[in-house]
């Protein structure tokens, strides 16, 4: 092999490394991850312990994206956590996000879908939660199974108190001793089947409470409790405005009552009057019943006799008629006072004298401006 060839070949080396570390730079590094396609979304969290950059998103445990990055949110209030979606999955931006942790501390994200949103684009957001620590859950179960094992030790040392009790029955039991015996093992049996039950309830609750599912609706029961707690201080200010309320109603109440409690006896004096005044009325009203209803009385006469009518309709007519004679009288009368009216002298000695025409301004000069002129 000469020089050449080996040059060569030491120069392929040198091209295939070099293009083996950028794809790994490209492939592993930040500068590779933001070349890569795929939805940019954002998760708020109220702590990311055990998240870190290219912590793997699942869901539904299959891994979807991984994170990119982390970020505080302003004044610590939480962390924002830069995550790359494959281009392959997408889920509705109304999904919901937390972080799961194995008993060796690893985090994860994983995504639980939504079902009324709309499919997540570059830099939505959406809302994360913490999981809770396996370290406490098995803290909480270790506590638990020794308070179990104590009360199994307590049981143990009663039912070795009841089997010396028992060995005592059967040694003094005599010919009876077979039915303490049947009662003895059935009481064992009995015991058996509960310390089984036991034992299943123990592991449904060991299951139960590694369930990640039973963990997601603890964390949100335990999320809408200060929602519930404040609903509830606003329903009990509101009672409160309400029973102000009521009170300042009945104080009005009481104000507008406090003349009427002042003036009730006077107001009943009154209407005792007023109750007497129609009673006496009443009375008064059935008198001139009385006299009404009386066959001989004037207004019975009045209402019921025909020739009382008759009586009325002829001093209609006689009036009637004494009108129409009436009228001449009267339209003299009217002439009378109409000459009067324009030439008053004549009711003079001179008037009566001598004669006038009866027309206005007929040069008739009375008495008194005669004797001026002469």
């Amino acid at each position: 092999m000469d020089e050449r060839q080996q040059e060569f070949r030491v120069g392929i080396m040198v091209v295939v490394a070099m293009a083996a570390a950028v794809v790994m730079v490209f492939k592993f590094g930040e500068l590779g991850n933001r070349w890569k396609s795929g939805t940019r979304v954002d998760i708020v969290l109220p702590d990311a312990t055990g998240i870190y950059p290219e912590t793997p998103v699942r869901m539904s445990g299959i891994r979807i994206g991984q994170v990119q990055s982390t970020d505080l949110v302003a004044e610590g209030r939480g962390v924002v956590v830069h995550v790359l979606i494959e281009s392959d999955y997408t889920f509705r931006n109304d999904s919901s996000a937390q972080i799961t942790r194995s008993l060796l501390g690893d985090g994860a994200i994983e995504i639980t879908p939504g079902g009324k949103g709309e499919a997540v684009r570059n830099g939505d957001r959406i809302i994360g939660r913490t999981a809770t620590d396996p370290t406490e859950l098995v803290a909480r179960l270790e506590q638990r199974l020794s308070t179990t094992l104590v009360s199994f030790e307590k049981t143990g040392r009663e039912w070795g108190a009841l089997a010396n009790n028992l060995n005592r029955v059967l040694e003094s039991s005599g010919p009876d001793g077979v039915n303490t015996v049947q009662r003895s093992a059935m009481a064992l049996e009995q015991f058996t089947r509960t310390m089984k039950s036991a034992e299943e309830t123990l592991t449904a609750a060991g299951s139960l409470i590694g369930d990640p599912r039973y963990q997601q609706q603890l964390q949100q029961t335990l999320t809408a409790l200060p929602e519930l707690l404040t609903e509830t201080r606003g329903t009990l200010r509101s009672v409160n405005s309400v029973i102000r309320q009521v009170d300042s109603a009945m104080g009005n109440i009481n104000t507008a009552t406090a003349p009427l409690a002042r003036h009730s006896h006077a107001m009943v004096t009154r209407l005792d009057q007023s109750l007497n005044n129609i009673e006496t009325m009443t009375e008064e009203l059935a008198v001139v019943a009385k006299l009404v209803n009386q066959n001989d009385g004037t207004v019975k006469k009045l209402l019921t006799d025909p020739s009382v009518y008759r009586n009325l309709n002829s001093t209609a007519a006689s009036l009637a008629l004494l009108l129409d004679n009436l009228k001449p009288v009267v339209s003299d009368l009217q002439v009378f006072s109409d000459k009067v009216a324009r030439h008053p002298e004549l009711l003079g000695v001179r008037g009566v004298v001598r004669g006038s025409s009866g027309i206005k301004d007929s040069g008739v000069v009375p008495a008194a401006f005669e004797d001026k002129k002469r």
